[in-house]
């Protein structure tokens, strides 16, 4: 991550991944979570399984194919959205500023088009809905609850795998 997309230290980098393993398991992607380690670089941090990366059966139709690959966009894009606001809105009680909301838009749009040939418009439409999506849910204080108790989990077990953080989020009423 770039610019004001950078973590500041362990704590906030707990808070992006808390962020990052609210929105998957919201968005139902737990099947793709490998395992999540705050002691990684910052983009290894979350790891998903081969599954997500390879959509290549031959079996599937080209519009099938095609809403897989836009899923998965999506999935990644939530993250990487719930990732900053959980960090801003839970750990720092702020909203994201014009300038992270545009750094962020931009770094969605270049995934977009790189990963889903999709123009501007399209992924600034995808955008808007995520940003949208993922600030409502932050704005519960139920769900910063939940995300204080995840990024304290991580920082002391250092590394969860998948089923350690749906259980974590499981026993912390998330599912």
């Amino acid at each position: 991550m770039k610019g004001q997309l950078k973590y500041s230290d362990e704590t906030d980098k707990s808070y992006g991944l808390a962020g990052m393993a609210i929105s998957i398991v919201v968005l139902d992607g737990e099947e793709y979570l490998d395992h999540i380690s705050i002691d990684a670089s910052p983009d290894q941090t979350v790891e998903l399984s081969n599954d997500f990366y390879f959509i290549g059966n031959p079996r599937l139709s080209a519009k099938i194919a095609w809403n897989e690959i836009l899923k998965h966009f999506q999935l990644s894009a939530g993250m990487v959205i719930s990732n900053l606001i959980c960090r801003n809105y839970v750990q720092h009680r702020r909203k994201l500023t014009p300038d992270i909301i545009d750094e962020l838009r931009m770094v969605v749009r270049d995934e977009a088009k790189e990963n889903c040939s999709l123009d501007s418009d399209e992924s600034d439409a995808l955008f808007e809905k995520s940003l949208n999506y993922f600030d409502r849910l932050f704005s519960y204080e139920a769900v910063h609850e939940v995300a204080k108790d995840f990024a304290s989990a991580i920082v002391s077990r250092r590394t969860m795998n998948s089923h350690e953080v749906i259980e974590q989020l499981r026993r912390l009423s998330m599912l």
